[in-house]
């Protein structure tokens, strides 16, 4: 939004000013038009990177540890509403089994599922201790591997009838009291083992009655255009069967722990720059190591090896294998200095022939994942 603006807004003030001539004013938004798009093919990479970013603090900063419960929450009325939910299932017969449990299927929209399966099993007990809480959570996901694929659905083009399956059940488990010591990890244990969150996810969510808290794993995967994360449809219900449809945030100010590798205190135009400059400084720091380097010289540093060949330079991804003796390296087809060019075939065969002189001294092997 910050680029399109940046854009937008001269041309709406030229278009505004009444003494412009229409001829000017058609200019300005066609000029503003293709600079914006100019702009971004430019910086796509950039501006990729910035939406990510942003997707993560989102999802980041609409997340707590714990949601207090408001005021007319009633547990008889979430599992009225609850009931309303697709349609009911039989539980299996593995013990506790819900009270409630909802099932809907619905027919995908993109290529990335060949359907998206809601589950929500509701349990109640008088206290949560951690067995409890560990034979409920296997309970509910007993249920849903039964009931994957339990619907069909019609119609679906090739791309979707070979997509995986998507699916997301909610375990709301209401507690009349929760023991002290798995109330203090809570907020981490709810986290663990709930698929990856892209394509399955369970959410353990635990209403603990005696402090009017809610406890799950609020924190939503950024999307960015793709697939829609199953996790945050999960969250989505919750927010709705659970919470009316509005979480509190300003009454649950426990936050979660830091992102690591994002400071609060960077600000964007920071970002910005450092995003920018940093392909400027791998190529300047890849120039400097070749000039350096002469015709055989060979390195392998954090993960890749650099090879000087003449007045060129390669720099392909290496793995050591200790235990096994053993080198695998990555492709090797294009040079990285002076520039990216294809590099012919005879010169492969002899960089291969001197890597694998190289390594043979060390008593090392060589294989090459990919082949030219």
């Amino acid at each position: 939004m910050v680029v399109i603006g940046a854009f937008a807004v001269p041309a709406v003030i030229v278009v505004k000013l009444p003494f412009v001539p229409d001829g000017i004013k058609a200019l300005a938004c066609i000029g503003a038009m293709a600079g914006c798009l100019v702009y971004a093919i430019k910086n796509f990479c950039i501006l990729m990177e910035l939406d990510i970013l942003f997707a993560t603090l989102h999802c980041y900063n609409t997340a707590r540890a714990c949601f207090t419960l408001p005021r007319s929450f009633s547990a008889q009325s979430v599992r009225r509403r609850i009931s309303r939910f697709g349609r009911p299932c039989i539980p299996t017969a593995l013990v506790p089994q819900p009270q409630i449990l909802r099932y809907k299927s619905s027919a995908p929209m993109t290529i990335y599922s060949s359907g998206i399966e809601k589950l929500m099993a509701v349990y109640s007990v008088e206290l949560l201790d951690q067995e409890q809480y560990r034979l409920i959570v296997s309970s509910a996901k007993a249920n849903a591997r039964a009931l994957k694929g339990a619907k069909k659905h019609r119609f679906l083009d090739r791309a979707q009838r070979s997509a995986p399956l998507h699916q997301v059940i909610v375990i709301a488990i209401f507690a009349d009291r929760v023991e002290e010591q798995l109330r203090a990890g809570l907020s981490d244990i709810v986290g663990k083992g709930g698929g990856d969150g892209s394509e399955t996810a369970a959410l353990p969510c635990v209403v603990d009655l005696e402090r009017r808290s809610c406890t799950f794993d609020s924190m939503r995967l950024p999307y960015v255009g793709f697939g829609y994360p199953v996790k945050n449809r999960g969250i989505r219900l919750i927010r709705r069967y659970l919470f009316g449809g509005r979480f509190p945030y300003a009454a649950s100010p426990q936050t979660l722990p830091p992102i690591v590798g994002l400071e609060p205190e960077q600000t964007l135009w920071r970002f910005w720059r450092e995003l920018r400059d940093e392909p400027d400084s791998n190529n300047r720091k890849t120039i400097k190591r070749f000039k350096k380097m002469q015709h055989g010289d060979m390195t392998v540093e954090d993960g890749y090896l650099y090879l000087k060949w003449q007045d060129h330079g390669i720099g392909v991804p290496v793995k050591l294998h200790t235990d096994a003796r053993t080198v695998e390296v990555g492709a090797i087809d294009q040079w990285l200095y002076p520039k990216a060019n294809k590099i012919a075939k005879s010169t492969v065969e002899s960089i291969k022939d001197m890597i694998d002189e190289r390594f043979a001294a060390e008593g090392c092997a060589v294989t090459y994942t990919i082949d030219t």
